[in-house]
């Protein structure tokens, strides 16, 4: 099963580069990272366009101020995942986190 994994992101690449590298030692490999932008910010896209190794497509959106959840609705449009996770910018998530979400999951059902 294809994961999407969804982090909502506003101008700190120093933690996206912290999951970033969290993602990479995931031990669950079948996903692709989507960074949900609540913003423009040209050093994010560039930095989203230089990761490697992963596959990754970038959202975002005008600065009107505060508009997460219009950001993760972006990032969904754009997903190719069957299941969705979505994560803050300041969360890395452990090596086994992917894996253990798959395993939890139950159609029908939301695990937070």
């Amino acid at each position: 099963m294809k994961v999407s994994i969804i982090v909502a992101v506003y101008k700190d690449i120093e933690a996206l580069s912290l999951i970033v590298e969290a993602l990479k030692r995931q031990t669950y490999k079948n996903f692709e990272l989507i960074v949900a932008e609540d913003c423009s910010y040209d050093d994010m896209k560039d930095f989203a366009n230089r990761i490697k190794d992963i596959e990754v497509k970038h959202t975002y959106q005008e600065d009107l101020g505060i508009r997460k959840s219009r950001s993760l609705n972006n990032a969904i449009i754009k997903s190719s995942g069957e299941y969705l996770i979505f994560i803050d910018g300041d969360c890395i998530p452990y090596t086994t986190f992917i894996h253990s979400h798959v395993n939890l999951s139950a159609k029908g059902y939301l695990l937070c």
